[in-house]
């Protein structure tokens, strides 16, 4: 733990990200999501879980440009905070949304299979949020850098997710998609199994 606080900035870097959590919390007790809390929080979860994808596909691309290399230092820790969005969305569903009853979920899962893939998105950013830890980059070795490049397949994930949901407003969906297609096309050229899937024979 105390090597995520090795640069002093870092407090205030936790605190701007969770500022969209306290936020949502404080509006709650405020009673401002009501009479239906559940539906609103969820969505603004979903929000800043996918706010926080892009940010780290963003950063993956930006920290290659030699002047804004410092940025790479933040983005584990926005990973992080991607997956805590991610699992709020989650549990949000679960007991605000759903009530925790199953016979609302296993309704949901066979009437909104966007939930499975939303539900890969999860776990990816489970396990890379699991693996983050210098220990572990040290354990995995060159493994590491391998399993983490899941965060793209989270990604795809994340705009399947919001285009299979779609009913008439499409405007979170093209709004996500605009930024995060394009970074997926200029980085999966690159990865070593596209390399490996179409290299010249």
């Amino acid at each position: 733990m105390t090597t995520f606080w090795d640069r002093k900035e870092k407090p205030y870097v936790l605190f701007l990200f969770c500022l969209p959590f306290i936020w949502m919390f404080v509006s709650l007790l405020m009673g401002q999501y009501f009479p239906d809390p559940g539906k609103l929080l969820m969505r603004l979860s979903g929000i800043w879980a996918s706010v926080s994808v892009v940010a780290v596909m963003a950063m993956t691309l930006i920290s290659k440009l030699k002047s804004l290399k410092f940025v790479n230092r933040y983005r584990r820790f926005i990973g992080l905070t991607a997956f805590f969005y991610a699992l709020l969305h989650f549990v949000i569903y679960l007991v605000l949304f759903a009530g925790l009853s199953w016979t609302w979920i296993s309704s949901d899962l066979v009437e909104k299979p966007y939930i499975y893939v939303g539900t890969l998105a999860l776990v990816i950013l489970a396990i890379l949020a699991l693996t983050s830890t210098k220990a572990m980059m040290r354990r995995l070795g060159k493994k590491w850098k391998s399993l983490h490049r899941l965060m793209y397949l989270a990604a795809v994930g994340v705009v399947a997710h919001l285009w299979w949901q779609v009913k008439d407003d499409i405007s979170l969906a093209v709004y996500f998609s605009v930024f995060l297609v394009p970074l997926l096309l200029v980085k999966i050229p690159t990865l070593p199994v596209y390399k490996k899937l179409f290299k010249k024979t």
